[in-house]
């Protein structure tokens, strides 16, 4: 009797071990120290990612400066010109691995970010499209696409201040406001 007990134990434990793979790929970046409400916030100092263009090296710098004038901690990655748009892949990748809570993306080519965005969306990270959206086309019925976008603007220090309104609002845990 004690041997057929041990034997179905230990069934029963091979067998949930056997259930507990992994689900998705994504990692999860988001602690629940870091969130400040259930709606959706996180905390001012959690890491802001920005994915840029390779001629957007000057925005990049603006955007740094912002977003630390505004209390967050940017993490600014502009592309090379060799092979951009694999580089701005891995760019929201390793972002996203590092726990950012928000990325604003300026892309390259938007069709080459579906599967990265994907992965930013199921660890919860939220993807703002700087300008054109993020992507233009996804996966799935529905598609693949940036959370929310700022339009651009003629003027580079008008994007600047338009992105950090939204980053705050976003850090707030409430719907951005944002421009036509």
């Amino acid at each position: 009797m004690r041997t057929t007990v041990v034997a179905v134990a230990v069934g029963v434990a091979l067998a949930l071990t056997g259930c507990q793979g992994a689900t998705t790929a994504a990692p999860t970046p988001v602690q629940s120290t870091d969130l400040t409400s259930s709606d959706g916030g996180f905390d001012q100092q959690a890491v802001v990612g920005v994915v840029l263009r390779p001629e957007d090296a000057a925005l990049g710098t603006a955007l740094r400066e912002g977003l630390t004038g505004a209390g967050f901690r940017p993490d600014v990655r502009v592309a090379p010109t060799s092979d951009a748009a694999a580089a701005q892949d891995r760019a929201v990748d390793e972002l996203v691995r590092a726990g950012a809570k928000a990325l604003l993306v300026r892309a390259v080519d938007a069709d080459a970010l579906a599967g990265s965005v994907q992965t930013a969306h199921d660890a919860g990270v939220v993807v703002v499209s700087l300008g054109a959206t993020v992507p233009a086309s996804g996966t799935g019925g529905d598609g693949v696409s940036a959370d929310y976008r700022v339009p651009a603007a003629d003027d580079p220090e008008t994007l600047v201040d338009e992105t950090v309104d939204v980053v705050r609002s976003l850090q707030r845990g409430e719907k951005p406001d944002l421009p036509d």
